[in-house]
Order: structure tokens, then sequence, then C-alpha cells
């Protein structure tokens, strides 16, 4: 997976996106802007062009009008984009039919939009390379007369060009240097913008970022200032928001967390494992804490109260209760019926804990044995009796030592008497120790 793109020539050189086939020309935001625009060859000048109306309908926005800035006028006129006849390098002449009419961005629908506004230094997600970038321009190419959107260009390249020293800059570097300043350019289709949210939300039914690994959103949110954090956890399902909260630094949790009505948080982390969620909660003000309780499904608050009871450091806090416990008379029919119709709600699913009514612990079955043997054999028949257990008051430490003996991905937690209390995942652990570990 790439980051942003690298090319030392325009990307419908370095690219060979499909759409560029076709394309007679190329150009940048930047020389589009700020440009006189004449009403016909040797026409009145109308003013500068200062933003470009986009269509979101399509797989890369098309260019749909020319917005201009009357001189001394605070009032704006726009040209449909295919009455534009010419573009230089110092003016934009449109054809001598067009009907230029006046522009508010009020009268916009909501699939149109303001490019400049939307997107030119702004932050954007690549979601890609899953990170948070800033926008310096933006490329189009020409297609069967359109002007289409093709890439985001997030490089210093960009930057300097905007400022008129881009040819400057190229040329020194390669002679001191010897350094061919490249550019930066990320596909239209990897770009997930954050400014004006609640319109895009209505143009793209399932945000791009909902698809990325729950580790890099966590890391994008991160990189966010308030304001487009609120926006991107708003636009969220609580599935996905839950997953990347469980990845999240315990200030940014708490961050998002106080920032939510009690009713959402509590939706919120009830999708989150209960060991999760009691770390969060552990870290939240009282009184936020308290908020949030009171809307929690009872059977799950339980949980989450009685893993408050323990020491965060200790087997106890770092247990997950949503574990599978079976009978030593059940079949491994039984077990996979079991896996299936609780799999959504269980953190531990390669192992099935054999216990008594007592819920004392007597064995352990791992999804290798219940796929090695006939499957109406009784678990009790083919658990592992010689099972390594862990008692709520062990140290991350100790935990550590075990996991690293034996190498299994969870350890059961037991109390005095043998009964299992919860189960050890080794993620749950290395979020303690790799702190320590310099991670």
């Amino acid at each position: 997976m790439c980051e942003a793109q690298s090319a030392q020539y325009s990307p419908a050189i370095q690219r060979g996106n499909p759409l560029l086939n076709l394309a007679k020309d190329h150009y940048y935001l930047s020389e589009l802007l700020e440009r006189k625009v004449l009403s016909s060859e040797n026409g009145p000048i109308l003013g500068v062009s200062s933003d470009l109306v986009v269509s979101l309908e399509e797989t890369n926005p098309h260019v749909i009008a020319l917005v201009i800035r009357r001189k001394w006028r605070k009032r704006k006129l726009s040209a449909a984009w295919e009455d534009v006849a010419r573009i230089s390098q110092k003016e934009i002449v449109l054809k001598r039919d067009a009907e230029v009419i006046p522009f508010t961005e009020a009268g916009l629908s909501p699939s149109r939009v303001l490019l400049r506004n939307l997107l030119l230094d702004k932050q954007i997600v690549d979601v890609d390379g899953a990170k948070v970038e800033r926008v310096n321009d933006l490329h189009f190419v020409r297609l069967n007369g359109s002007l289409v959107l093709d890439f985001v260009d997030v490089g210093l390249r960009g930057m300097l060009r905007r400022l008129g020293f881009e040819d400057a800059a190229v040329r020194f570097a390669k002679w001191f240097f010897d350094y061919d300043l490249k550019d930066r350019f990320i596909p239209w289709h990897f770009v997930q913008p954050l400014a004006d949210f609640d319109r895009l939300r209505l143009q793209i039914p399932q945000s791009k970022l909902q698809a990325l690994h729950p580790a890099d959103l966590a890391d994008i949110i991160e990189d966010m200032d308030v304001r487009e954090r609120a926006a991107i956890v708003d636009s969220l399902n609580q599935e996905v928001l839950a997953e990347a909260l469980e990845e999240m630094d315990p200030k940014v949790q708490v961050a998002i967390m106080r920032g939510l009505e009690p009713e959402k948080a509590a939706d919120i982390i009830e999708e989150m494992s209960p060991d999760e969620a009691a770390d969060l909660i552990a870290d939240l003000p009282q009184d936020t804490a308290n908020g949030i309780f009171r809307e929690l499904a009872p059977e799950y608050s339980s949980k989450v109260k009685e893993l408050l009871e323990h020491e965060e450091d200790e087997a106890g806090g770092l247990m997950t209760t949503q574990f599978m416990a079976l009978s030593p008379d059940q079949t491994i029919v039984d077990a996979f019926n079991y896996i299936r119709q609780h799999a959504n709600e269980m953190d531990v699913i390669y192992y099935v804990y054999v216990v008594n009514d007592q819920s004392q612990l007597l064995g352990v079955v791992s999804i290798r044995d219940l796929l090695s043997h006939e499957i109406f054999t009784p678990l009790g028949q083919i658990m592992t009796t010689r099972v390594i257990t862990a008692h709520v008051d062990d140290s991350a430490n100790e935990l550590a030592n075990l996991f690293a003996k034996y190498g299994f991905r969870g350890i059961p937690v037991v109390d005095e008497k043998n009964r299992i209390q919860g189960v050890v995942r080794f993620k749950a652990l290395l979020d303690i120790l790799a702190p320590h570990l310099g991670k």
C-alpha cells in the first residue's frame, strides 16, 4: 500500500489512470484561480475566478461551473464550465453566448460543492496510506470537454506552485543538492475530505473511513483537531467507532466520550469488549461515568462494574468475560452451534473452556481439536485437562511470563475455588506492556 504517490512529472504521464488516456490537457487548481475572466475573446473583464463548483455524483468529481468574483463588489457570478472557451496562463475566456448568472452558495444542491472551499488548505484522509494530509493543490484532466478532478496534491511542490516558486525551487534543488523535487499525489478514490462533512455524508453513503483497519482509523482520529474529530465520530457507525476507540490513546478516548451525550456514549461502549470498556470508563470523570452507567444495559453494566473492581494491571482487570464455557457432555456439534450463535459477542473464540455446574474449570478445547474429531464427540473426551491458569490478582509481568512460556493466545483466570472468571487475551496484556517496551 502506498502513501501519497510520488512522481517527478505530471501525474498524467506517471499514473496510467484510465481517465488520462483520452485527456488533451491537465491543470492544477492554482492555475485556474485568481485569473481574469473575460466574457468573450477581447470582451470585457467580468472579474476573477474564485472557485469551481463540482458534482460529487461521479466517481471522480466533474467541474460544473466557474465562480467569478467581481472587483469591488461582494456579489459573485457563475458560468457553466461548458461555456469556457479558452484557458491561458493569465486569463479564462468564456464563449460569446455564455450565460453568466448571479451565484450564491445557498443555491447549490447537496450534490454540488465549492471545491476550493472544501479542499484547498484543508486536511483530508489518505485512506490508502491511512494518514491525515494537508491539501496544497488539486490536479485535473480535461476529458471530452469536461474538467475532472483525479488527484490531490499534498507535496511541497504543490505549495511552491501556488506561491509561484515551483520552477525556481526545482532548479535550485537539482543544482545545489542534485535532488529531484518530486510531486506527491493521492488518487481521488483514496481521499476522504474532512471539511463540510454534513454535506459530504449525503453523497457518500458509507464513509471511506469505515473500510480502514481500526488501528489505522484510531491513528487518524488522534491526529485530528476537536472539530474534525466530532464530525468523524458523528459519521461513523457505532461498531466501527467502538473498534477504533479500543485502539486509541486513553486521553483521546476520554475526550471523545466527554463530547457525547450519555445515551450515545453508552451505545458505543456496548459495542466494545467489557474489558476495554472498563479501562475506558475507569479513565472518565466520575460524573461522566455515572451518566454512561445509567444508560448501559443492566447485564453489560454489571460485567463492566465487576471488572472495575480489579486493578487495571492485574489479571482481574485485564480479563474479558466474553468467552465460551460449555459442559463436558456437550458435543462438538453443540460447540459449533454455540459459536455460530454467539461469535459476535465473544472476545475469545479460539478456545472453548469446559466447566462443571459450579463453573469450575475442567479442561480446554481448541478450535483445532473441534475440527479434528467426529462431530458428535463429547467435549469431555477431547479436552486438555492440564490447563495453565492465572489468578485474578496475578500481575501483568506474571501473565507475560505465562504467555512467553506457553505461547497461548488466551489464558483463563480462576478464583481460589478454580471457578473461571474470565480470560486474558494477549492483546490486552500487550496494551499494558507496550508503553514500557518503547512501542
